[in-house]
């Protein structure tokens, strides 16, 4: 691994530091969490609590989009979940899948799900700590039908239990829907059910999760959300 590392200026003694935001509802901080975990490189995390007093500030002294997650390289600051899972990517081989267009394919698919289903995330946002059989509005049910069918068509096209065989950067953007999923009891399919539990069976997601289920802290908004 040594010739990647210096091949991305990342030594041994590099201190990698993500700042996240909370356990419990930050989907966008899970995914490079995720991918940090997998990569076996040491980091260290910073939560940064939202909606509260200060927060907004905390959070544009780190970077001009004032959100998170921000992984800090040494002196380099490197924002949004995607560009995060880009660079460890450089430093770490095999967390995209090792086929060419199975690659360019999982890249694909974690912009898809960062830039759409917005009714999923507006009506049904992650909150780990629920579990609710509320109705869901037409449009966050078809968002869900949709992505369904995309998880559906990728799995059927390798015989692995995750997108293209074995885990990559692109379960660790499906993870945060998977939790939707079980959190909103939104209907699936057999082999997108069996996904998510795969997903949600896994050790480094359980740990992301226990550390949720005991945060103290709750984001009025969010949790009267499809009550």
């Amino acid at each position: 691994m040594q010739w990647f590392l210096l091949s991305v200026g990342l030594s041994d003694m590099t201190e990698l530091k993500l700042y996240i935001g909370n356990k419990n509802y930050s989907s966008w901080s899970m995914r490079p969490w995720l991918v940090l975990r997998k990569s076996e490189l040491h980091f260290h995390e910073e939560l940064i609590q939202l909606d509260v007093p200060g927060f907004k500030n905390k959070l544009l002294a780190l970077s001009e989009a004032g959100t998170v997650p921000v992984l800090k390289v040494g002196d380099e600051i490197i924002p949004d979940s995607l560009a995060i899972s880009e660079w460890l990517a450089l430093a770490v081989p095999n967390l995209w899948p090792k086929d060419a267009e199975d690659r360019q394919k999982a890249r694909d698919f974690c912009a898809l799900m960062q830039s759409e289903f917005g009714a999923l995330r507006e009506h049904a946002p992650m909150n780990l700590r629920r579990r609710t059989q509320s109705k869901l509005p037409k449009d966050c049910l078809e968002d869900a039908a949709n992505m369904d069918g995309i998880w559906q068509d990728l799995l059927s096209k390798h015989d692995g239990p995750f997108l293209f065989n074995d885990w990559s950067i692109a379960d660790a953007f499906a993870t945060p829907y998977a939790t939707r999923f079980a959190s909103y009891d939104i209907p699936r399919s057999q082999k997108a059910d069996t996904y998510i539990s795969e997903l949600m069976s896994d050790e480094d997601y359980l740990d992301w999760e226990a550390d949720a289920l005991i945060e103290p802290w709750e984001l009025p908004q969010t949790d009267k959300v499809s009550l």
